[in-house]
């Protein structure tokens, strides 16, 4: 384990959030790569336009700020690797279909890159909470666009006719991955069901629908991040709409809608999701990391082309007010670093104590979401401490009752 081989280094204590630290930052910079890519086409980090995609969404991750509403990256490192990692397995996947789709670039899948792409779909399906719900939306809307414009493009009667020429105008390489990803989704949901957290306390899927205005309000309304990206977005779109209707522009304002489209189905299909104490409003900044993404997608794509084909004096004040959209985001994630002062000090009461069970008078969790009252609770992190060097033997803690 990383942190394993940093204790060569620094202390066990540091060496614990400095992996945690690590892991983060890579995994920001590989989400930031891909979306790049997404938005500019350009793999080649040198480049000026993947760098303009890059800065356009870099202030959108939020670390504290808005971390809770428009969050990515969880400061939990678990949640981290649990949510929005597992999507940023799944960015990669759907990279080469974008670009074969969006791009119209030929398709470059040799043997051994259709072999791993099948290889990844089992991986990816069986990765993350999020992924099989994201796969069942997308992968059909995809197909659905496709068949679409092959209807609309065939004259062949009669109708049925018709429908079974679009449907085999649908390049094979993406219904079998994209078909195949879907059963394998359907089955990873299925096997879901077994999981431990939906056999407690629930409530009936009616409640749970009534329970979605609360969820939409308290994410979306409480803190500026979601309105003003949501305005921000409204005018590139607004611009793109009335000035720039060429092919580029009607294919962004249409790729635009059908982000719309699927957050709409994935906020309605939430609630089936099942139901977590901790999230009684069944929306929270982690349930809904996938409409995060399309809406910084949104931004940073739309932006990036109105960016690149304003001119004259409209182009000053157009660059001036993204400036000052990103400045907020920045200004807004000011570091705060107590909760980690705070849980650092409680691991250092812990390894310098020479008592067994140790007593920590402190208001913060330690490895845990929340305080232990109860010193048994400990146990498996007692064990954990000793493995990871922090304690020379096993020692159970519990927190003082105020």
């Amino acid at each position: 384990m990383c942190h394993c081989f940093l204790q060569n280094f620094v202390e066990p204590i540091d060496s614990i959030y400095l992996s945690c630290a690590i892991a983060k930052i890579i995994i920001q910079t590989l989400i930031i790569y891909l979306l790049a890519v997404y938005i500019s086409n350009i793999g080649n980090i040198l480049r000026f336009d993947f760098l303009l995609a890059a800065i356009l969404i870099t202030p959108l991750f939020q670390t504290s700020g808005f971390s809770r509403y428009i969050g990515l990256i969880d400061q939990s490192i678990i949640y981290t690797f649990f949510y929005v990692l597992s999507l940023a397995w799944l960015l990669l996947f759907f990279l080469p279909f974008f670009r074969t789709i969006y791009y119209n670039k030929k398709p470059a899948f040799n043997f051994a890159v259709k072999i791993l792409l099948a290889l990844f779909i089992i991986f990816l399906t069986l990765n993350g909470p999020l992924v099989p719900g994201v796969v069942l939306i997308v992968c059909p809307m995809v197909l659905l666009n496709i068949w679409m414009k092959n209807y609309k493009e065939s004259d062949i009667s009669p109708f049925y006719k018709r429908v079974l020429a679009a449907l085999k105008k649908i390049p094979n390489y993406l219904m079998f991955y994209f078909v195949g990803i879907c059963i394998l989704s359907l089955y990873s949901l299925y096997i879901g069901r077994n999981n431990a957290l939906n056999f407690g306390d629930s409530i009936p899927i009616l409640e749970r629908y009534l329970r979605l205005p609360s969820g939409i309000y308290s994410v979306v309304f409480q803190k500026l991040a979601f309105p003003i990206l949501f305005l921000m977005i409204a005018i590139n779109v607004i611009i793109i709409g009335k000035n720039y209707r060429s092919a580029d522009g009607k294919k962004i304002l249409k790729l635009v809608k059908w982000i719309g489209i699927f957050a709409i189905f994935y906020i309605l299909l939430l609630p089936l999701g099942g139901f977590r104490e901790y999230r009684s409003n069944i929306i929270r900044y982690d349930t809904i990391m996938p409409i995060t993404f399309g809406l910084i997608f949104a931004f940073g794509f739309t932006s990036f082309y109105l960016i690149k084909n304003i001119t004259g004096n409209y182009k000053k004040f157009y660059v001036m007010g993204i400036v000052l959209f990103l400045l907020l985001f920045t200004n807004a994630d000011r570091l705060n670093t107590d909760s980690y002062e705070c849980e650092r000090h409680a691991l250092e009461t812990i390894a310098h104590s020479s008592e067994k069970v140790v007593t920590l008078n402190c208001d913060c969790p330690v490895m845990e979401w929340e305080k232990i009252y109860d010193a048994s609770e400990s146990e498996l992190n007692a064990r954990l401490f000793k493995y990871w060097n922090i304690t020379t033997e096993k020692k159970l803690y519990f927190h003082k009752e105020n």
